[in-house]
């Protein structure tokens, strides 16, 4: 982002320093009781065992010859935001050329096709490190082929965020996630009853990449405080 100001010149802005990316480091939600999905710290691949959530962290890869680490058994990095001691870390090589070009780094709600109710939830936090410009995307009912509902599915709600070479914590509503424009199924509101997983998608082409997430949470079954 560029901003002038007259005579002082022209200051470029980082793009993690406004839009989307802004808001979600300035957006605040009360606690849910068993809220955290993981903190990493027990260093395997499973979320924390709690209120019917027993998924695994995944990372998953396009077929036009982008590199993803780790891949196969997952496993947790050491490292995080204060007083963390491990984190989910994805490195790798997106491919230059091709359609649909992705890297992803998740993890299933359940160990099954069941999907999970995140109600009273109104959101999701977590913190997030760079550099690179994410997708966090929320497959549910309708965009997820599990649900049986969609014909071109994988088009999941969400929100775009360009992290920063520093940990900060990202709290996204779910009332403030989207669809991508242009293609996919179109569903009116994300279906937050009925959850399927939690991904950050790496897009960009031709890109050697980076970015770690840790302390996920369902948030806002309390008050909000902004």
């Amino acid at each position: 982002m560029l901003l002038c100001l007259g005579a002082s010149g022209c200051i470029t802005s980082p793009t993690w320093d406004y839009g989307k990316t802004a808001e979600a480091k300035e957006s605040s939600l009360g606690p849910c009781p068993n809220g955290m999905i993981d903190d990493g710290e027990d260093g395997d691949s499973q979320i924390i065992k709690v209120d019917e959530r027993d998924g695994y962290w995944f990372t998953s890869v396009d077929e036009v010859g982008s590199e993803i680490q780790p891949k196969g058994d997952f496993k947790m990095a050491e490292g995080g935001p204060e007083g963390s001691k491990h984190a989910a870390r994805a490195t790798g090589k997106t491919a230059a050329t091709g359609q649909s070009i992705y890297v992803v780094l998740g993890f299933g709600l359940t160990s099954s096709k069941v999907p999970y109710d995140a109600r009273p939830a109104k959101g999701v936090r977590f913190w997030a490190k760079g550099p690179a410009r994410i997708r966090l995307k929320v497959p549910d009912v309708n965009t997820a082929p599990e649900g049986d509902r969609c014909s071109d599915c994988y088009n999941d709600f969400g929100v775009d965020l360009d992290l920063s070479d520093r940990w900060e914590r990202y709290t996204i509503p779910f009332d403030k996630m989207g669809q991508s424009p242009g293609w996919g199924d179109r569903a009116p509101r994300i279906n937050e009853d009925q959850l399927f997983a939690i991904q950050f998608l790496f897009g960009s082409p031709d890109k050697e990449f980076e970015y770690w997430v840790d302390n996920i949470e369902f948030v806002g079954c309390e008050a909000d405080s902004k």
